[in-house]
C-alpha cells in the first residue's frame, strides 16, 4: 500500500498530462462561451429592434390625425410615409399609414438596413 503513495511530490510527467487533460477540458469551454456571446450579441440587436419599431408604433397610435408636417403622401402607393434616418446603427425607419374603409387605417412600420426590411412591425387605428 505504501508503495501507492508516496510522499515525495508529482513528477513532471504526472504534471504535464495533468495540464494536457485540463487544456483539453478548458479549450471546448473557451468556444463555448465565445458563441454564447455572439449569440447574446445578436440578441440584443434584435431586441433593440423590435423595442424601436415598437416605440414608433406607440407614437404613430398616439396620434388624433395625421400630421402632413411629419407624414408626406405617397401617391405611387396611396398612403402617408414617413422616413427616419438612422434609429439604430445604420438603420432607418419606414412608418406608412395606409387608408382602409369607415375611418380605419393601417400602420406599417419597417426597420431597414440597407434598404432592406430587417423587422416590421403591422398594427391599425381609428382616425375620424
Amino acid at each position: 500500500m505504501n508503495k501507492l503513495f508516496n510522499n515525495r511530490g508529482l513528477t513532471l510527467v504526472e504534471v504535464i498530462i495533468t495540464l494536457a487533460i485540463l487544456g483539453a477540458v478548458i479549450c471546448p469551454l473557451m468556444n463555448l462561451l465565445v458563441l454564447s456571446q455572439k449569440i447574446n450579441s445578436i440578441g440584443e440587436n434584435e431586441y433593440s429592434v423590435i423595442q424601436t419599431a415598437q416605440y414608433y408604433m406607440e407614437e404613430t397610435r398616439a396620434v388624433s390625425e395625421i400630421d402632413t408636417g411629419v407624414f408626406f403622401y405617397n401617391s405611387d402607393e396611396m398612403c402617408y410615409e414617413r422616413i427616419i434616418q438612422n434609429v439604430l446603427d445604420d438603420c432607418n425607419a419606414r412608418i406608412r399609414i395606409i387608408p382602409g374603409s369607415y375611418g380605419l387605417r393601417y400602420i406599417e412600420v419597417d426597420i431597414l438596413m440597407n434598404e432592406e426590411v430587417i423587422n416590421s412591425l403591422m398594427g391599425s387605428i381609428i382616425i375620424d
